[in-house]
Protein backbone atom coordinates (compact mmCIF):
# COMPACT_ATOMS: atom_id res chain seq x y z
CA UNK A 1 0.00 0.00 0.00
CA UNK A 2 2.95 2.64 0.79
CA UNK A 3 4.11 1.71 -2.54
CA UNK A 4 0.47 2.76 -4.29
CA UNK A 5 0.88 5.98 -2.49
CA UNK A 6 4.42 6.58 -3.65
CA UNK A 7 3.71 6.02 -7.25
CA UNK A 8 0.69 8.18 -6.60
CA UNK A 9 3.10 10.56 -5.27
CA UNK A 10 5.40 10.19 -8.44
CA UNK A 11 2.49 10.50 -11.10
CA UNK A 12 2.38 14.54 -10.00
CA UNK A 13 5.64 15.06 -9.35
CA UNK A 14 6.61 17.58 -12.29
CA UNK A 15 10.25 16.85 -12.00
CA UNK A 16 9.34 13.52 -14.06
CA UNK A 17 9.25 13.16 -17.46
CA UNK A 18 4.87 13.38 -18.19
CA UNK A 19 5.50 10.58 -20.32
CA UNK A 20 7.63 8.27 -18.27
CA UNK A 21 5.29 8.64 -15.24
CA UNK A 22 2.10 8.22 -16.90
CA UNK A 23 3.31 4.99 -17.95
CA UNK A 24 4.75 3.77 -14.43
CA UNK A 25 1.67 4.49 -13.15
CA UNK A 26 -0.26 3.01 -15.59
CA UNK A 27 1.72 -0.29 -15.25
CA UNK A 28 2.22 -0.35 -11.64
CA UNK A 29 -1.55 0.11 -11.13
CA UNK A 30 -2.24 -2.67 -13.63
CA UNK A 31 0.27 -5.20 -11.34
CA UNK A 32 -0.96 -3.94 -8.31
CA UNK A 33 -5.08 -4.44 -9.83
CA UNK A 34 -3.42 -7.91 -10.57
CA UNK A 35 -1.84 -8.90 -7.16
CA UNK A 36 -4.95 -7.92 -5.80
CA UNK A 37 -7.53 -10.06 -7.54
CA UNK A 38 -4.71 -12.69 -7.26
CA UNK A 39 -5.10 -12.70 -3.39
CA UNK A 40 -8.61 -12.33 -3.33
CA UNK A 41 -9.14 -15.65 -5.41
CA UNK A 42 -6.71 -17.78 -3.06
CA UNK A 43 -8.65 -16.13 -0.26
CA UNK A 44 -12.12 -16.90 -1.66
CA UNK A 45 -11.07 -20.24 -3.36
CA UNK A 46 -9.80 -21.37 0.41
CA UNK A 47 -13.05 -20.56 2.00
CA UNK A 48 -14.87 -22.02 -0.81
CA UNK A 49 -12.73 -25.17 -0.09
CA UNK A 50 -13.73 -24.71 3.85
CA UNK A 51 -17.33 -25.10 3.05
CA UNK A 52 -16.83 -28.12 -0.31
CA UNK A 53 -14.51 -30.07 2.30
CA UNK A 54 -15.85 -29.19 5.94
CA UNK A 55 -17.52 -32.17 7.59
CA UNK A 56 -19.95 -30.22 8.94
CA UNK A 57 -20.85 -28.44 6.18
CA UNK A 58 -21.79 -31.05 3.66
CA UNK A 59 -23.33 -32.99 6.80
CA UNK A 60 -25.77 -30.39 7.08
CA UNK A 61 -26.39 -29.77 3.38
CA UNK A 62 -27.19 -33.33 2.91
CA UNK A 63 -29.61 -33.59 6.02
CA UNK A 64 -31.28 -30.00 4.61
CA UNK A 65 -31.42 -31.71 1.14
CA UNK A 66 -32.93 -34.98 2.07
CA UNK A 67 -35.44 -34.00 4.48
CA UNK A 68 -36.87 -31.24 2.19
CA UNK A 69 -37.88 -33.08 -1.70
CA UNK A 70 -41.06 -31.80 -2.03
CA UNK A 71 -39.63 -28.29 -1.73
CA UNK A 72 -36.98 -29.40 -4.28
CA UNK A 73 -40.26 -30.47 -6.42
CA UNK A 74 -42.41 -26.85 -6.03
CA UNK A 75 -39.09 -24.96 -7.13
CA UNK A 76 -38.86 -27.37 -10.06
CA UNK A 77 -43.03 -26.66 -11.00
CA UNK A 78 -42.18 -23.21 -10.72
CA UNK A 79 -39.68 -22.54 -13.07
CA UNK A 80 -42.30 -19.69 -15.09
CA UNK A 81 -42.97 -18.10 -12.27
CA UNK A 82 -41.49 -15.25 -11.08
CA UNK A 83 -40.92 -15.97 -7.39
CA UNK A 84 -40.72 -13.89 -4.60
CA UNK A 85 -39.26 -15.96 -2.01
CA UNK A 86 -36.73 -15.13 0.90
CA UNK A 87 -34.65 -17.99 1.34
CA UNK A 88 -33.36 -18.55 4.41
CA UNK A 89 -30.49 -20.27 3.38
CA UNK A 90 -28.19 -21.14 0.95
CA UNK A 91 -30.22 -24.41 -0.35
CA UNK A 92 -30.49 -25.05 -4.36
CA UNK A 93 -34.36 -24.73 -3.66
CA UNK A 94 -36.32 -22.42 -0.94
CA UNK A 95 -38.09 -24.35 1.62
CA UNK A 96 -41.68 -24.41 1.40
CA UNK A 97 -44.01 -24.05 4.23
CA UNK A 98 -47.76 -25.63 4.47
CA UNK A 99 -49.27 -24.52 7.85
CA UNK A 100 -48.47 -23.22 11.14
CA UNK A 101 -49.03 -22.84 14.95
CA UNK A 102 -48.58 -20.50 18.02
CA UNK A 103 -44.75 -20.40 17.52
CA UNK A 104 -44.03 -22.95 15.13
CA UNK A 105 -43.85 -23.05 11.21
CA UNK A 106 -44.23 -26.93 9.17
CA UNK A 107 -43.09 -27.21 5.59
CA UNK A 108 -44.14 -29.30 2.87
CA UNK A 109 -42.32 -32.08 3.85
CA UNK A 110 -43.88 -32.02 7.41
CA UNK A 111 -40.56 -30.66 9.12
CA UNK A 112 -41.75 -28.30 12.10
CA UNK A 113 -39.60 -25.24 13.04
CA UNK A 114 -39.63 -22.53 16.03
CA UNK A 115 -40.17 -19.42 13.72
CA UNK A 116 -38.73 -16.49 14.13
CA UNK A 117 -40.11 -14.94 11.07
CA UNK A 118 -43.04 -14.00 12.61
CA UNK A 119 -44.65 -13.46 9.22
CA UNK A 120 -41.75 -10.92 9.20
CA UNK A 121 -43.35 -9.07 12.56
CA UNK A 122 -47.11 -8.91 12.16
CA UNK A 123 -47.43 -12.53 14.17
CA UNK A 124 -47.22 -11.10 17.98
CA UNK A 125 -49.76 -13.60 19.17
CA UNK A 126 -48.36 -16.52 17.25
CA UNK A 127 -49.85 -18.45 14.24
CA UNK A 128 -53.41 -19.23 14.12
CA UNK A 129 -54.45 -17.45 17.52
CA UNK A 130 -57.89 -18.20 18.26
CA UNK A 131 -59.25 -14.53 18.45
CA UNK A 132 -57.87 -13.94 15.11
CA UNK A 133 -59.09 -17.02 13.65
CA UNK A 134 -62.43 -16.96 15.46
CA UNK A 135 -63.00 -13.47 13.88
CA UNK A 136 -62.17 -13.89 10.33
CA UNK A 137 -64.41 -17.33 10.11
CA UNK A 138 -67.42 -15.40 11.60
CA UNK A 139 -66.33 -12.54 8.87
CA UNK A 140 -65.76 -14.89 6.25
CA UNK A 141 -69.60 -15.81 6.83
CA UNK A 142 -70.78 -12.19 5.29
CA UNK A 143 -68.30 -11.67 3.35
CA UNK A 144 -64.68 -10.51 2.77
CA UNK A 145 -64.59 -7.73 0.24
CA UNK A 146 -67.45 -4.86 -0.50
CA UNK A 147 -65.54 -1.64 -1.79
CA UNK A 148 -67.62 0.32 0.40
CA UNK A 149 -67.15 1.10 4.51
CA UNK A 150 -68.02 -1.33 7.03
CA UNK A 151 -68.57 -0.48 10.97
CA UNK A 152 -64.79 -2.44 11.60
CA UNK A 153 -62.61 0.25 10.03
CA UNK A 154 -64.04 2.74 12.31
CA UNK A 155 -63.84 0.21 15.09
CA UNK A 156 -60.05 -0.29 14.75
CA UNK A 157 -59.22 3.23 13.81
CA UNK A 158 -60.67 3.55 17.42
CA UNK A 159 -58.31 1.35 18.83
CA UNK A 160 -55.54 2.83 16.60
CA UNK A 161 -55.88 6.20 17.51
CA UNK A 162 -56.49 5.77 21.24
CA UNK A 163 -52.92 3.73 21.23
CA UNK A 164 -50.99 6.15 18.83
CA UNK A 165 -49.99 9.21 20.64
CA UNK A 166 -50.07 11.45 17.38
CA UNK A 167 -52.68 9.48 16.05
CA UNK A 168 -55.80 12.58 15.84
CA UNK A 169 -57.35 11.00 12.76
CA UNK A 170 -56.19 7.47 10.47
CA UNK A 171 -56.62 6.83 6.88
CA UNK A 172 -56.32 2.97 5.96
CA UNK A 173 -54.08 1.38 3.14
CA UNK A 174 -52.64 -2.19 2.09
CA UNK A 175 -49.27 -2.11 3.19
CA UNK A 176 -46.31 -0.79 5.49
CA UNK A 177 -44.99 0.80 1.90
CA UNK A 178 -48.29 2.72 0.96
CA UNK A 179 -48.29 3.61 4.48
CA UNK A 180 -44.88 5.60 4.23
CA UNK A 181 -45.55 7.05 0.56
CA UNK A 182 -48.64 8.61 1.35
CA UNK A 183 -47.10 9.99 4.74
CA UNK A 184 -44.45 11.55 2.55
CA UNK A 185 -46.84 12.95 0.11
CA UNK A 186 -49.08 14.28 2.84
CA UNK A 187 -46.40 16.32 4.44
CA UNK A 188 -45.18 17.47 1.09
CA UNK A 189 -48.83 18.63 0.58
CA UNK A 190 -49.40 20.51 4.08
CA UNK A 191 -45.68 22.17 4.17
CA UNK A 192 -45.54 23.02 0.91
CA UNK A 193 -41.75 22.18 1.20
CA UNK A 194 -40.45 19.68 -1.59
CA UNK A 195 -37.90 17.28 0.59
CA UNK A 196 -38.20 14.45 3.17
CA UNK A 197 -35.49 13.83 5.50
CA UNK A 198 -34.19 9.81 5.73
CA UNK A 199 -31.42 8.01 7.50
CA UNK A 200 -28.84 6.11 7.19
CA UNK A 201 -30.07 2.30 7.83
CA UNK A 202 -33.39 2.80 7.25
CA UNK A 203 -36.07 0.90 5.55
CA UNK A 204 -39.45 2.40 4.93
CA UNK A 205 -40.58 0.16 2.24
CA UNK A 206 -40.39 -0.74 -1.50
CA UNK A 207 -41.56 2.49 -3.38
CA UNK A 208 -38.70 4.80 -5.24
CA UNK A 209 -38.88 7.16 -2.15
CA UNK A 210 -37.46 4.75 0.23
CA UNK A 211 -35.21 2.86 -1.43
CA UNK A 212 -32.21 5.24 -0.81
CA UNK A 213 -29.49 3.81 1.33
CA UNK A 214 -26.91 6.02 2.53
CA UNK A 215 -22.90 5.83 2.49
CA UNK A 216 -20.09 8.33 3.71
CA UNK A 217 -17.65 10.22 1.77
CA UNK A 218 -14.34 10.97 3.37
CA UNK A 219 -14.39 15.31 4.50
CA UNK A 220 -18.45 15.42 4.48
CA UNK A 221 -18.46 15.69 7.94
CA UNK A 222 -20.56 13.24 8.63
CA UNK A 223 -23.31 14.02 6.00
CA UNK A 224 -23.98 10.73 4.25
CA UNK A 225 -24.50 10.15 0.68
CA UNK A 226 -26.83 8.49 -1.20
CA UNK A 227 -27.05 4.81 -3.25
CA UNK A 228 -29.75 3.22 -4.42
CA UNK A 229 -30.84 -0.31 -3.75
CA UNK A 230 -32.47 -0.83 -7.03
CA UNK A 231 -32.46 0.39 -10.48
CA UNK A 232 -35.22 2.04 -12.01
CA UNK A 233 -34.97 5.23 -9.78
CA UNK A 234 -35.06 8.51 -11.38
CA UNK A 235 -31.97 10.32 -9.95
CA UNK A 236 -34.51 13.59 -9.51
CA UNK A 237 -35.55 11.44 -6.43
CA UNK A 238 -32.41 11.30 -4.33
CA UNK A 239 -31.09 14.73 -5.88
CA UNK A 240 -34.17 17.34 -5.43
CA UNK A 241 -36.73 15.40 -3.59
CA UNK A 242 -34.28 13.06 -0.55
CA UNK A 243 -31.86 14.42 2.17
CA UNK A 244 -29.89 12.07 3.86
CA UNK A 245 -29.33 12.13 7.80
CA UNK A 246 -26.89 10.75 9.49
CA UNK A 247 -28.88 8.28 12.68
CA UNK A 248 -28.05 8.50 16.30
CA UNK A 249 -25.81 11.20 15.30
CA UNK A 250 -26.31 15.23 16.56
CA UNK A 251 -24.71 16.30 13.10
CA UNK A 252 -28.60 15.60 11.90
CA UNK A 253 -30.02 18.48 14.20
CA UNK A 254 -27.15 20.95 11.95
CA UNK A 255 -28.26 19.74 8.46
CA UNK A 256 -32.00 19.79 9.71
CA UNK A 257 -31.41 23.49 10.71
CA UNK A 258 -29.64 23.89 7.05
CA UNK A 259 -32.01 22.54 4.98
CA UNK A 260 -35.06 23.97 6.90
CA UNK A 261 -37.11 26.20 4.41
CA UNK A 262 -36.87 22.76 1.91
CA UNK A 263 -37.70 20.10 4.13
CA UNK A 264 -41.20 19.22 4.49
CA UNK A 265 -40.56 16.28 7.02
CA UNK A 266 -38.38 13.41 8.58
CA UNK A 267 -39.09 10.32 8.78
CA UNK A 268 -37.41 7.69 10.75
CA UNK A 269 -37.89 4.51 12.44
CA UNK A 270 -37.27 4.96 16.66
CA UNK A 271 -36.16 1.60 16.66
CA UNK A 272 -34.11 0.41 13.02
CA UNK A 273 -34.64 -2.72 11.69
CA UNK A 274 -31.18 -2.91 10.93
CA UNK A 275 -29.64 -1.52 14.64
CA UNK A 276 -32.83 -2.71 16.75
CA UNK A 277 -32.02 -1.00 20.30
CA UNK A 278 -34.11 0.49 22.81
CA UNK A 279 -31.72 3.17 24.02
CA UNK A 280 -32.66 6.01 21.35
CA UNK A 281 -34.93 8.21 23.33
CA UNK A 282 -32.26 11.49 23.69
CA UNK A 283 -31.71 11.34 20.22
CA UNK A 284 -35.66 11.06 19.30
CA UNK A 285 -36.59 14.06 21.88
CA UNK A 286 -33.52 16.19 20.14
CA UNK A 287 -35.37 15.25 16.49
CA UNK A 288 -38.61 16.32 17.93
CA UNK A 289 -37.37 19.38 19.66
CA UNK A 290 -35.31 20.62 15.82
CA UNK A 291 -38.21 19.95 13.73
CA UNK A 292 -40.75 22.08 16.18
CA UNK A 293 -37.97 24.59 16.29
CA UNK A 294 -37.49 24.77 11.88
CA UNK A 295 -41.30 23.56 11.31
CA UNK A 296 -40.36 20.64 9.84
CA UNK A 297 -42.73 17.76 10.38
CA UNK A 298 -41.59 14.32 12.10
CA UNK A 299 -43.20 11.17 10.91
CA UNK A 300 -42.61 8.14 12.56
CA UNK A 301 -42.54 4.78 11.09
CA UNK A 302 -44.03 2.87 12.88
CA UNK A 303 -44.91 -0.21 10.58
CA UNK A 304 -42.16 -2.65 13.09
CA UNK A 305 -42.43 -0.90 15.81
CA UNK A 306 -46.09 -0.55 16.33
CA UNK A 307 -47.84 -2.77 19.10
CA UNK A 308 -44.46 -4.69 18.81
CA UNK A 309 -42.54 -2.75 21.93
CA UNK A 310 -45.11 -1.11 23.68
CA UNK A 311 -49.01 -1.16 22.90
CA UNK A 312 -48.11 2.59 22.25
CA UNK A 313 -45.34 1.17 19.95
CA UNK A 314 -41.95 3.24 20.09
CA UNK A 315 -43.88 6.90 20.69
CA UNK A 316 -45.36 5.40 23.55
CA UNK A 317 -42.34 3.46 25.06
CA UNK A 318 -40.10 6.68 24.82
CA UNK A 319 -43.16 9.04 25.45
CA UNK A 320 -42.63 11.25 22.35
CA UNK A 321 -45.50 12.46 20.07
CA UNK A 322 -44.60 12.65 16.68
CA UNK A 323 -46.94 14.55 14.22
CA UNK A 324 -47.58 11.47 12.08
CA UNK A 325 -46.71 7.83 12.24
CA UNK A 326 -47.26 5.20 9.90
CA UNK A 327 -48.75 1.91 10.85
CA UNK A 328 -48.74 -1.62 9.48
CA UNK A 329 -48.01 -5.30 10.42
CA UNK A 330 -49.16 -5.78 13.59
CA UNK A 331 -52.11 -3.74 13.04
CA UNK A 332 -54.07 -6.14 10.58
CA UNK A 333 -53.51 -9.15 12.66
CA UNK A 334 -51.42 -10.95 10.09
CA UNK A 335 -53.81 -9.88 7.38
CA UNK A 336 -52.31 -6.81 4.54
CA UNK A 337 -52.68 -3.36 6.25
CA UNK A 338 -51.00 -0.16 6.41
CA UNK A 339 -52.55 3.17 8.20
CA UNK A 340 -51.55 6.95 8.80
CA UNK A 341 -52.16 8.35 12.00
CA UNK A 342 -51.70 12.12 12.60
CA UNK A 343 -52.35 15.75 14.02
CA UNK A 344 -55.69 16.50 12.82
CA UNK A 345 -55.00 19.85 10.61
CA UNK A 346 -52.38 17.41 8.80
CA UNK A 347 -54.53 14.66 8.08
CA UNK A 348 -56.62 17.01 6.27
CA UNK A 349 -54.84 16.81 3.01
CA UNK A 350 -56.59 13.34 3.08
CA UNK A 351 -60.09 14.18 3.68
CA UNK A 352 -60.23 17.36 1.84
CA UNK A 353 -60.80 19.38 4.47
CA UNK A 354 -57.08 21.42 3.61
CA UNK A 355 -58.68 22.91 0.63
CA UNK A 356 -56.15 22.70 -2.34
CA UNK A 357 -53.96 20.81 -0.08
CA UNK A 358 -56.14 17.86 -0.56
CA UNK A 359 -54.10 14.46 -1.60
CA UNK A 360 -55.39 11.45 -3.62
CA UNK A 361 -55.43 8.05 -1.68
CA UNK A 362 -56.95 4.79 -2.50
CA UNK A 363 -56.74 1.46 -3.21
CA UNK A 364 -59.35 -1.27 -3.93
CA UNK A 365 -58.59 -3.21 -0.75
CA UNK A 366 -57.65 -0.27 1.57
CA UNK A 367 -60.09 -1.33 4.53
CA UNK A 368 -61.21 -4.58 3.54
CA UNK A 369 -63.36 -6.37 5.80
CA UNK A 370 -60.44 -9.17 6.92
CA UNK A 371 -57.73 -6.92 7.75
CA UNK A 372 -60.22 -4.70 10.15
CA UNK A 373 -61.75 -7.61 11.71
CA UNK A 374 -58.31 -9.57 12.32
CA UNK A 375 -56.58 -6.26 13.29
CA UNK A 376 -59.48 -5.55 15.75
CA UNK A 377 -59.17 -9.00 17.31
CA UNK A 378 -55.38 -8.29 17.84
CA UNK A 379 -55.17 -5.44 19.38
CA UNK A 380 -58.40 -5.50 21.31
CA UNK A 381 -56.47 -8.62 22.63
CA UNK A 382 -53.33 -6.93 22.80
CA UNK A 383 -54.75 -3.68 24.73
CA UNK A 384 -56.40 -6.03 27.55
CA UNK A 385 -53.72 -8.48 28.09
CA UNK A 386 -50.80 -5.73 28.08
CA UNK A 387 -49.65 -5.82 31.10
CA UNK A 388 -48.75 -9.17 30.65
CA UNK A 389 -47.90 -9.43 27.42
CA UNK A 390 -45.57 -6.77 26.81
CA UNK A 391 -43.33 -7.71 29.80
CA UNK A 392 -42.53 -11.18 29.00
CA UNK A 393 -41.72 -10.49 25.31
CA UNK A 394 -39.13 -8.15 26.67
CA UNK A 395 -38.12 -10.62 29.57
CA UNK A 396 -37.79 -13.23 26.58
CA UNK A 397 -35.74 -10.96 23.64
CA UNK A 398 -33.45 -9.88 26.54
CA UNK A 399 -32.79 -13.02 27.66
CA UNK A 400 -32.20 -14.58 24.13
CA UNK A 401 -30.02 -11.47 23.12
CA UNK A 402 -28.13 -11.47 26.92
CA UNK A 403 -26.99 -15.14 26.39
CA UNK A 404 -25.90 -15.05 23.23
CA UNK A 405 -23.63 -12.13 23.57
CA UNK A 406 -22.07 -13.42 26.69
CA UNK A 407 -21.35 -16.45 24.58
CA UNK A 408 -20.05 -15.00 21.54
CA UNK A 409 -17.75 -12.81 23.91
CA UNK A 410 -15.82 -15.49 26.24
CA UNK A 411 -15.22 -17.61 23.11
CA UNK A 412 -14.25 -14.51 20.69
CA UNK A 413 -17.13 -15.46 17.91
CA UNK A 414 -17.31 -12.36 15.70
CA UNK A 415 -21.14 -11.73 15.95
CA UNK A 416 -23.93 -9.76 18.39
CA UNK A 417 -27.04 -10.08 18.83
CA UNK A 418 -29.24 -6.37 18.90
CA UNK A 419 -32.17 -6.11 20.29
CA UNK A 420 -35.31 -3.77 20.60
CA UNK A 421 -36.98 -6.48 23.40
CA UNK A 422 -38.29 -9.12 20.96
CA UNK A 423 -37.29 -7.63 17.78
CA UNK A 424 -33.43 -8.90 17.33
CA UNK A 425 -31.18 -9.21 14.16
CA UNK A 426 -27.67 -10.81 14.17
CA UNK A 427 -24.14 -8.90 13.29
CA UNK A 428 -21.48 -10.66 12.54
CA UNK A 429 -18.89 -8.51 14.18
CA UNK A 430 -17.65 -7.51 17.71
CA UNK A 431 -17.02 -4.30 16.80
CA UNK A 432 -19.79 -1.68 18.93
CA UNK A 433 -22.36 -0.72 16.51
CA UNK A 434 -23.65 2.88 16.70
CA UNK A 435 -25.21 3.61 13.63
CA UNK A 436 -26.04 1.99 10.36
CA UNK A 437 -22.13 2.89 9.19
CA UNK A 438 -20.89 0.64 11.86
CA UNK A 439 -22.24 -2.28 11.07
CA UNK A 440 -19.39 -4.15 8.28
CA UNK A 441 -22.05 -6.58 7.08
CA UNK A 442 -24.47 -4.32 6.18
CA UNK A 443 -23.27 -4.58 2.60
CA UNK A 444 -21.44 -7.68 2.85
CA UNK A 445 -18.96 -8.50 5.51
CA UNK A 446 -15.57 -10.33 6.12
CA UNK A 447 -17.44 -13.15 7.86
CA UNK A 448 -20.04 -13.31 5.47
CA UNK A 449 -19.44 -17.21 4.58
CA UNK A 450 -19.41 -17.85 8.19
CA UNK A 451 -22.93 -15.76 8.75
CA UNK A 452 -24.53 -17.89 5.51
CA UNK A 453 -22.92 -21.33 7.39
CA UNK A 454 -24.15 -20.65 10.48
CA UNK A 455 -27.99 -19.88 9.38
CA UNK A 456 -27.93 -22.96 7.66
CA UNK A 457 -26.54 -25.17 10.98
CA UNK A 458 -29.83 -23.12 12.24
CA UNK A 459 -32.33 -24.24 10.29
CA UNK A 460 -30.63 -27.67 10.75
CA UNK A 461 -31.44 -27.47 14.24
CA UNK A 462 -35.44 -26.64 13.19
CA UNK A 463 -35.14 -22.98 14.19
CA UNK A 464 -36.19 -20.61 11.13
CA UNK A 465 -34.42 -17.15 10.83
CA UNK A 466 -35.50 -15.11 7.74
CA UNK A 467 -33.44 -14.60 5.18
CA UNK A 468 -33.47 -10.53 6.09
CA UNK A 469 -31.70 -11.76 9.33
CA UNK A 470 -34.72 -9.66 11.24
CA UNK A 471 -36.06 -11.96 13.34
CA UNK A 472 -38.94 -11.75 16.01
CA UNK A 473 -40.32 -13.88 18.96
CA UNK A 474 -43.83 -13.74 19.66
CA UNK A 475 -46.11 -14.53 23.13
CA UNK A 476 -46.66 -17.77 21.67
CA UNK A 477 -43.02 -18.88 22.42
CA UNK A 478 -42.40 -20.74 25.72
CA UNK A 479 -39.18 -20.13 27.65
CA UNK A 480 -38.28 -23.67 26.55
CA UNK A 481 -38.28 -22.33 23.08
CA UNK A 482 -36.06 -19.60 23.70
CA UNK A 483 -33.83 -21.98 25.78
CA UNK A 484 -34.04 -24.18 22.08
CA UNK A 485 -33.38 -21.36 20.04
CA UNK A 486 -29.98 -20.06 22.15
CA UNK A 487 -28.50 -23.56 22.94
CA UNK A 488 -29.28 -23.94 18.64
CA UNK A 489 -27.34 -20.66 18.05
CA UNK A 490 -23.99 -22.18 20.41
CA UNK A 491 -24.17 -25.35 18.49
CA UNK A 492 -24.26 -23.33 15.04
CA UNK A 493 -21.32 -21.39 16.06
CA UNK A 494 -19.59 -24.33 17.30
CA UNK A 495 -19.48 -26.47 14.18
CA UNK A 496 -18.88 -22.94 12.03
CA UNK A 497 -15.76 -22.62 14.13
CA UNK A 498 -15.25 -26.45 13.08
CA UNK A 499 -14.96 -25.78 9.75
CA UNK A 500 -12.29 -23.39 9.98
CA UNK A 501 -14.56 -20.39 8.99
CA UNK A 502 -14.33 -18.13 12.22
Amino acid sequence: MNYFYKILWLKNDDNISSNFNCCLYKSTIVHLYSITRNIKSMETTTIKDKVLNGKNAQSIRATLKARTPKSFEIKNKGKKVSQEVIQTVRLPHPVYMESAEGGNMTDVDGNTYIDTTMGFGPIILGHNHPVVREAVDAQLNKGWLFGLPGEAQFELGELLSDASPCGEEVIWANTGTEATMYAMRAARAFTGKSKVGVFDGAYHGAHDYALLYATFEEGTDNKPNGMYVSSGISDVIKNDTLELLPYRNEVAFDLIRKNKDDLAAIILEGSQNSNPRLNNKEFLQGLRDVCTECDVLMIMDEVVTGFRVDFGGIQGYYGIKADMATYGKITGGGFPIGAVAGRKDVMAVFSGRGGDKKIFHGGTFNGNPLSMIAGKAVLSHLKENKDTIYPSLMKKGNRLANEINKFCEENEYPAQILNAGSKFHMKFQRETINNGFDIKGFYGGEHKQAENEFYLHLLGHNVMVPGVRLAFLCDAHSDEDVTTIIESMKESFQAVREDGLI
